[in-house]
């Protein structure tokens, strides 16, 4: 079985590296990005089991890339992690993703973050390698 696969995109780089390391040390595959463009550029050309993003993302928000990510055919029903140091943003945009989206609050611990990822996962949204994928293993 190939591991699961993981995109992330926070515009803060330092950030970005550490959750790609917390997540990587938790036998994830990562793919990482700083541009919300790039992102979504990902996603369309390779399935994820879940992807990570930051709420804030310059001009952009989480919740718009996440919009985006999901209208695609292979990304419907992929599960989102939404990070932020405001909670207070969390709820106005969960209750839309039907139990397939969960919120960490930054400053956070990798333990943390490992158990929110993997919940989603589990929780049935997509597989990156479900049979059946027209693309097969890696997109």
């Amino acid at each position: 079985m190939n591991p699961r696969r993981v995109l992330v995109v926070d515009d803060e780089p330092r950030i970005l590296d550490i959750v790609k390391y917390f997540l990587e040390q938790g036998g994830y595959q990562v793919e990482a990005r700083t541009d919300p463009a790039e992102g979504i550029d990902a996603a369309r050309r390779q399935r994820f089991d879940a992807v990570v993003l930051d709420v804030v993302l310059g001009d952009t928000s989480g919740y718009q890339v996440a919009g985006r990510i999901k209208r695609l055919p292979a990304h419907g029903r992929t599960p989102v992690l939404f990070m932020s140091s405001k909670v207070e943003v969390a709820d106005l945009f969960l209750e839309h993703y039907e139990g397939r989206a969960d919120f960490i609050q930054k400053p956070f611990k990798k333990a943390e973050l490992l158990a929110k990822v993997e919940r989603l996962i589990a929780a049935g949204g997509n597989s990156a390698d479900k049979a059946g994928d027209p693309r097969g293993p890696g997109g």
